[in-house]
């Protein structure tokens, strides 16, 4: 009995894999060739290749399944003809089922001859997609050309913005030392008549060069051979301090300490406070104030 149980299960998965096994083999194999062709088409492309291998396998197996499905109702209806009492067939009963069997599988054969145009029609929408991308390529010559020219002006922009701050800074820096050299011959110009000897002379623009550096620069006392009054020398550091820029730093307690401390003779008597009415009385004393243009550093005292 497990003899008999065993042959009938190998005839079982023999018979199934002769009814599945080969044809789906042979379906797979089919499907392949159509996907590489189609591939070939649109220049190796995977995801084409991939729906095409899809649709052609799911297609083919359809049409086989249904092949099957016909094949397999043809015995049923024999036996169940059979069962109802049909013992003995007529030729002509024999010949009808025959015919009704041809007639199957002549729809059979014709829904396969029909395939071919249906895979085709299946794949045509796909290729108009897939087609399009190539189409965008061969006609982005132009526009690669302009991203090209565009990341090569954005390149370019780092060096322009770098060159232009250094050129900046440059000006800067040279209308510093103009304003300085302008500070320095008014200096000369203004106090000459009024300090001790040349040394000190040069110690009162060593200072004031120090202090245009560092607005918290400390000078060092300056001596004169002629008494200057407070006016004269609130006057003449104003005119220095107006051309040093920052009102943040050069401030009113600024300058009026700056003075202070560089001419202590002269200012010991005078308040912080009082010091730092720079502008009072402007045309009066040998010292006058020199209001500077809008936007110049230069003197007016020639």
């Amino acid at each position: 009995m497990n003899n008999v149980k065993c042959k009938t299960e190998n005839m079982a998965v023999r018979d199934y894999c002769l009814v599945w096994g080969c044809p789906g083999l042979i379906i797979l194999t089919i499907s392949l060739f159509v996907s590489l062709k189609v591939g070939n088409d649109f220049g190796q492309d995977n995801f084409a290749k991939l729906i095409t291998f899809l649709i052609s396998s799911g297609l083919l197996g359809t049409v086989y399944y249904l092949f099957q499905s016909v094949l397999a109702e043809v015995p049923l209806r024999l036996q169940n003809r059979q069962r109802e009492g049909s013992t003995f067939l007529t030729d002509q009963e024999a010949e009808t089922e025959v015919s009704t069997s041809n007639d199957i599988i002549e729809q059979v054969q014709e829904c396969l001859a029909e395939m071919p145009p249906q895979i085709e029609s299946a794949q045509e929408p796909l290729s108009e997609e897939l087609e399009e991308p190539s189409v965008e390529i061969s006609d982005s010559a132009e526009p690669a050309k302009e991203v090209a020219d565009t990341i090569e002006t954005s390149s370019e922009q780092p060096d322009l913005y770098a060159q232009r701050c250094k050129e900046y800074q440059r000006e800067q820096e040279q209308r510093r030392q103009n304003t300085i050299n302008a500070i320095m011959e008014y200096v000369t110009h203004t106090m000459s008549p009024y300090i001790y000897d040349n040394e000190e002379l040069e110690k009162l623009c060593d200072a004031i060069r120090k202090w245009a550096d560092d607005w918290q620069h400390t000078p060092v006392p300056i001596r004169l051979k002629s008494t200057l009054t407070t006016l004269d020398l609130r006057h003449f550091v104003w005119n220095i301090a107006e051309r040093l820029g920052s009102k943040k730093d050069y401030t009113g307690e600024v300058r009026a300490i700056f003075i202070k401390r560089m001419f202590p003779d002269v200012m010991k008597d005078i308040e912080l406070d009082s010091i730092r009415n720079f502008k009072f009385q402007p045309d009066t004393g040998n010292i006058v104030i020199d209001e500077p243009d809008k936007g110049d550093y230069h003197f007016h005292f020639e």
